[in-house]
């Protein structure tokens, strides 16, 4: 792996009966605390023009920046990361992600 630096979007779709407030407060901060994480950003789909190239359809996102692939990799197995999947994993039905070259 290089030291390519590099963005990691992960969008989440939750099911109808979870707490969207809860999930933004308490489940995806977690992502921003783990270590290799330069930068987190999270959100939810902005009220821009329906379009049929935008998609409104997902509930919170969460971009994070990394120095380099192995930090990303890094990421992958800490602790708070499995904890988020473990703890929260239930409040989502579906995840993408979108790995981004910088």
């Amino acid at each position: 792996m290089s030291a390519q630096k590099m963005i990691h979007q992960v969008y989440f779709w939750l099911h109808k009966d979870s707490d969207l407030k809860e999930f933004m407060t308490d489940a995806a901060p977690m992502l921003g605390r783990c270590k290799d994480v330069a930068q987190f950003i999270m959100g939810t789909p902005a009220p821009t023009e329906k379009r049929e190239v935008v998609d409104h359809s997902f509930h919170v996102s969460c971009t994070m920046f990394f120095d380099s692939l192995e930090a990303q990799a890094a990421y992958q197995s800490d602790p708070l990361h499995l904890e988020f999947i473990a703890k929260y994993s239930h409040m989502w039905k579906t995840v993408k992600v979108y790995d981004i070259a910088i």
